[in-house]
């Protein structure tokens, strides 16, 4: 080796390990010598994987919007991911487990919780601006995931062909037999959800005797949130499960404020959503500046009109869509510690309910 090589070679050596030792924001800065003459050369900016439900990746969803921001911060790429529901994104971690592609797991909530960290594929990490979130919405006590928004299951129609739905007994009319759509609480947060509100409100074995007599009045029983939407705005079905801050959207984009979504008098059940960082994740650095940025202005800002769901950040001012939205004077959840317990033997249940005839 000729002794100028072998000189930039140690420099390039030299600069790989001081490189490891930086940060600036929390985003390591790489340095290498590459090239057939050892020369200095930028690295090419790394990249965080992101994975997340459908909606957020899609092209109408938080994801363009806030990935750019970040971006610009990084000085990174990043690449988002839709795996289906919040179900089918975690039950694709885990067939990774051990070599994830994902750094960062975005759309776990306060029922998917014990599903998530009993399965071991995320780390624990509380971000320095964690005092933003306040302490009733921190869902997660163990610290593995930090909550960017929350809101309450609701069922949600069409008022020009529906009558008011104010209470669980009213989805049970002869008129909206084989009317409703609902999702699959195995694949679906929401769908999940919806089963632990009818456990809350019926409690157990109660919820099972709700269900024998609802299933006649459910129509489809979707994979995930996206399918019950289109069939709902296909017109399809009258009814389907979602949130109280879905008629924002249907006001605020398709003009249509005859879609509106029913408030029980039971109280509703209450959805806070999380992120975290995969176990093993190969970009740890970059996945907790993401999270720490999902807390800020620029990306809060952005939760109303692209995830209709409230921000987390309870200073940031809501559109005038949210009018139609609403906090349900009962709010509803359950132990999670009952939940980690039972869980599997509700969804269990639920299953044999509705495929009896």
């Amino acid at each position: 080796m000729f002794p100028g090589k072998r000189f930039l070679l140690v420099l390039a050596v030299f600069a790989l390990l001081f490189a490891g030792c930086v940060q600036q924001g929390g985003v390591r800065q790489d340095m290498n010598a590459s090239g057939p003459d050892g020369a200095g050369k930028a690295a090419e900016p790394r990249e965080l994987v992101v994975y997340t439900y459908d909606s957020m990746a899609s092209e109408y969803g938080i994801g363009p919007q806030i990935v750019p921001k970040f971006e610009a911060k990084c000085g990174c790429k990043v690449k988002m991911i839709a795996k289906g529901d919040a179900g089918q994104v975690l039950a694709s971690l885990v067939l990774e487990k051990g070599n994830p592609r994902a750094d960062v797991i975005v759309g776990i909530d306060n029922s998917l919780l014990s599903r998530a960290v009993k399965s071991g594929v995320v780390e624990k990490f509380t971000p320095r601006n964690m005092s933003i979130v306040p302490e009733r919405l921190r869902f997660d006590k163990e610290g593995h995931f930090t909550p960017y928004d929350f809101g309450y299951f609701a069922f949600v129609y069409d008022s020009n062909k529906v009558r008011d739905l104010n209470s669980f007994d009213s989805l049970l009319r002869a008129q909206l037999e084989r009317k409703i759509a609902v999702q699959n609480p195995r694949t679906s947060s929401p769908g999940l959800g919806l089963l632990l509100w009818t456990v809350a409100v019926y409690g157990d074995p109660g919820y099972k005797g709700f269900w024998q007599k609802f299933r006649k009045s459910v129509l489809s029983v979707t994979a995930g949130w996206d399918e019950s939407a289109g069939m709902f705005s296909a017109g399809e079905v009258p009814v389907y499960l979602s949130y109280s801050t879905s008629p924002p959207y249907y006001a605020e984009f398709e003009g249509r404020p005859e879609f509106v979504a029913g408030e029980f008098m039971e109280g509703h059940y209450v959805q806070v959503e999380g992120m975290g960082i995969v176990k093993g994740a190969k970009n740890r650095g970059l996945a907790e500046q993401f999270i720490e940025f999902s807390l800020t202005p620029d990306f809060q800002g952005e939760v109303p009109l692209n995830q209709f769901m409230f921000p987390v950040n309870e200073s940031v001012e809501l559109p005038e869509s949210f009018k139609y939205a609403f906090k349900p004077a009962r709010q509803l959840e359950l132990d999670p510690a009952l939940v980690e317990e039972k869980q599997e033997e509700w969804i269990s249940e639920w299953e044999k309910i509705m495929k009896s005839g």
